[in-house]
């Protein structure tokens, strides 16, 4: 491979690239990809279709090595291999570069976007560069990230307004804005890794949970908590990252080939998604579950109330809300 950079900038990367497991630029290099979601879930599905086109496409310099599930830790501590550079390339969710860009930590804020298509706007917009440059400053290059699907709330017990969850044992992710959002939304957040949610519900540890259809209808939450409420509140996303070091290392060729197949592998991601929504939520009826819609203005009033305090508290810049409002 042919590097243009300057000798000690050339020396970060390739120590970079020997802490992922790279060869030098005389041997070919094989990148770690990572997901930490269920095999056969729609993330994991994603991101063998990357690993699939990338490996069809690459020369003889670039190799990848998939590694699916937990096998490599939970989410959180894989986004820290991501950045730290034991760890190639992650397919997530975007709310997980959260910890290292604060501004993404809106995307956890329910009630923000409108719709998929709002928050596409918002990722192709002067509003997101900013927040993609702090991600490579940080050590990780956003390669693609689509809009998904709608998240929504699974319960023991029926939800006919914001009453009946108040005080109520809500598993939420380990990310702040998740947090604080069911703190003002009036429940009892509970922080309990994803692959735990099903034995969290079952054993009364928590007694609702959120997610999307796709993912929490394959880990099985309706099993133990049959009730789902179109609540709506956020959509997920799906990204593929890539460590910078790592990105560097590979020839301008191979930086089109993982950046074209990360887009291409997002993009297929959000269509079944979509497509994924009223099927899944089918199964779950036809399984015993019960699916309602609610009225959600108590719901997204409790939301706005509590953006100032937010912004006060730097969980995100001051206006960023208001401005994605104006998209």
């Amino acid at each position: 491979m042919t590097f243009s950079y300057q000798a000690p900038v050339r020396a970060a990367f390739l120590a970079a690239g020997l802490a992922l497991g790279l060869g030098t630029a005389a041997s070919a290099e094989t990148l770690v990809v990572a997901v930490t979601d269920p095999v056969g879930s729609l993330k994991d599905r994603m991101c063998q279709r990357f690993v699939d086109d990338v490996t069809a496409r690459a020369d003889a310099s670039l190799s990848l090595n998939f590694v699916q599930g937990e096998a490599l830790g939970a989410a959180n501590s894989v986004m820290e291999q991501l950045i730290g550079g034991s760890i190639g390339v992650f397919c997530n969710e975007l709310v997980w570069f959260a910890d290292y860009v604060p501004d993404i930590q809106i995307l956890g804020w329910g009630f923000t976007f409108r719709d998929p298509d709002h928050m596409a706007s918002f990722f192709e917009s002067d509003l997101f560069a900013p927040l993609s440059d702090q991600a490579i400053e940080q050590g990780a290059r956003i390669l693609a990230a689509q809009p998904t699907q709608p998240r929504m709330m699974f319960t023991k017990e029926p939800i006919d307004g914001i009453d009946d969850i108040q005080g109520m044992k809500m598993r939420v992710p380990q990310l702040k804005s998740y947090l604080e959002l069911w703190k003002a939304l009036g429940t009892n957040p509970t922080q309990v890794a994803w692959a735990e949610v099903y034995l969290a519900l079952s054993t009364g540890v928590v007694v609702a949970a959120e997610g999307p259809p796709t993912d929490a209808l394959g880990q099985k939450f309706h099993e133990v908590a049959p009730n789902i409420t179109r609540t709506d509140h956020l959509f997920s996303t799906v990204m593929i990252a890539i460590n910078e070091g790592a990105y560097q290392l590979l020839s301008p060729q191979m930086q089109e080939v993982v950046r074209v197949a990360a887009e291409d592998a997002t993009k297929w991601a959000r269509g079944v998604a979509e497509e994924e929504v009223s099927t899944m939520l089918a199964q779950a009826e036809s399984e015993g579950a019960t699916v309602a819609p609610i009225d959600k203005a108590p719901f997204q009033e409790r939301s706005r109330e509590a953006v100032d305090r937010m912004e006060g508290e730097g969980l995100w810049r001051t206006g960023l809300w208001a401005d994605i409002q104006k998209l």
